[in-house]
């Protein structure tokens, strides 16, 4: 399957990689399909990118890369909406913010993105009842090579 994309032209992806999200991305609810494109060899971001808008790109990471403590609770409606069966099937992905002042890159930590690995299936959720907020910074918890980062997000 060929997929239209702003960032890399066409892109080529195995159909059945397709991720599903029947509820989107909040603000984004009409689009339900995306693919996960690499952002930079071993880097820790990614591109959430619809399937149906070329434009439609997320910058997206795994949260415990730069947060090892962080454990959202998913409810056990998530799981059973996602058919999650084992929790290896769950990889958790969280938006990142990066406005122009790179220093102040952010992860939403409030609303992870719990993708099912084995399905395809994901949806993004809110931790109700929880200390986590939408803007934890990441360049408090690690170092990271500024004009790289910069570079990669502007592609």
């Amino acid at each position: 399957m060929k997929i239209n994309t702003t960032r890399f032209g066409e892109v080529g992806l195995a159909k059945e990689k397709i991720i599903n999200m029947p509820f989107g991305i909040i603000g984004f609810e009409s689009n339900t399909q995306f693919a996960i494109l690499d952002f930079l060899e071993k880097s820790p971001m990614k591109w959430l990118q619809s399937t149906s808008d070329p434009s439609l790109a997320f910058v997206v990471c795994d949260p415990c890369y730069f947060f090892k403590d962080y454990k959202p609770v998913i409810e056990k409606k998530e799981v059973k909406e996602l058919k999650i069966d084992e929790k290896d099937d769950i990889v958790l992905l969280t938006i990142v913010s990066v406005p122009s002042d790179i220093s102040k890159t952010s992860l939403n930590l409030l609303s992870p993105i719990v993708i099912n690995s084995t399905k395809f299936l994901g949806k993004q959720i809110i931790l109700y009842n929880s200390d986590y907020k939408t803007k934890h910074y990441i360049f408090n918890t690690v170092k990271i090579n500024k004009d790289n980062l910069i570079s990669c997000i502007k592609k």
